[in-house]
């Protein structure tokens, strides 16, 4: 029998966090809001099995079924058993992916041999110390001090910081339209996806428990971003855009974002670069304390 897999809802959101409680592993795909935001992206579907949560989800390229790695507490290998017997009964592959650095041991110990693991560096999360990314001293951050303080001169009294509210919550979705345009990737697949996770985002702010900011210059909006904490000592950013053409905007509206929401976390994941030339160039200058490293498994031959 297929395991009844169904669309994530917002009445989901208690009992996948405490799947999620169960192990913290500091990745962005074990974040309620994630799994949520971009559903209709993937085609998230999802179902608990005992302690449990088992997702499935569709590749962007090909539309190919996969499976995330089960996360909660309790018979590990019976829960990857369903899942494969999932994957055969719909005769596909079975590929198991988001599988955290830290699990692997315990797949391994539940399931000696079994998989082979492979590893993108393009879906590796980027996960800094919040306390750099609040205050970003030392040497390797100079130039982000350098842009904010920059910034800061040539905009005094002109710019403001603003919490995302249910009031301005159309500022910052009108603005990601303006950003798009600005970018080119209005005929992109992947900014459809987006836009819907941003809508979702802001249609469902107070649910998802999201915490976001806004930047404006001359009252006008030149960066939002929003994000949640994913656990006790993680806070995830979902989502950031800032103008380009205004040197100093995206670095603002990090550091103020980073220093009004994320005090009590040690680490904020600012999820995965995608392959992007330009957005690895741009995380990996913040210097991230880690990489929540994922991998893929599959049946071995």
């Amino acid at each position: 029998m297929m395991l009844e897999f169904r669309e994530i809802t917002l009445e989901d959101k208690p009992r996948v966090e405490a799947c999620a409680r169960a192990y913290s592993y500091h990745l962005c795909e074990h974040c309620f809001t994630d799994l949520f935001i971009w559903r209709g992206h993937y085609q998230t579907k999802i179902c608990f099995w005992e302690d449990f949560l088992l997702v499935q989800m569709h590749t962007t390229d090909e539309g190919k079924i996969m499976y995330l790695a089960p996360i909660g507490e309790g018979d590990l290998a019976a829960a990857i058993g369903l899942l494969e017997q999932d994957a055969a009964e719909r005769g596909v592959p079975f590929a198991m992916c988001s599988i955290a650095e830290e699990m692997k041991p315990r797949i391994e110990a539940v399931l000696p041999g079994r998989f082979t693991y492979d590893t993108n560096e393009d879906g590796w999360d980027y996960i800094y110390l919040s306390e750099k990314l609040q205050t970003l001293s030392g040497k390797k951050l100079q130039s982000k001090r350098n842009l904010v303080n920059r910034f800061l001169a040539a905009y005094e009294g002109r710019w403001t910081y603003e919490d995302i509210t249910k009031a301005n919550t159309h500022d910052a979705f009108q603005f990601h339209i303006k950003w798009c345009e600005q970018n080119g990737c209005m005929r992109d697949q992947a900014f459809w996806g987006e836009t819907c996770a941003i809508g979702a985002g802001l249609n469902y702010f107070d649910a998802l428990d999201l915490r976001g900011g806004i930047l404006r210059l001359d009252g006008q909006v030149i960066a939002f971003t929003f994000g949640c904490q994913a656990t006790d000592d993680m806070f995830v950013v979902q989502i950031e855009k800032a103008d380009h053409t205004i040197a100093g905007a995206y670095q603002m509206i990090n550091q103020q974002f980073v220093q009004r929401n994320c005090t009590q976390v040690q680490y904020v994941n600012r999820e995965e670069d995608l392959g992007l030339e330009g957005l690895r160039k741009a995380k990996r200058s913040y210097h991230p304390a880690m990489m929540g490293v994922k991998y893929c498994a599959r049946v071995k031959e």
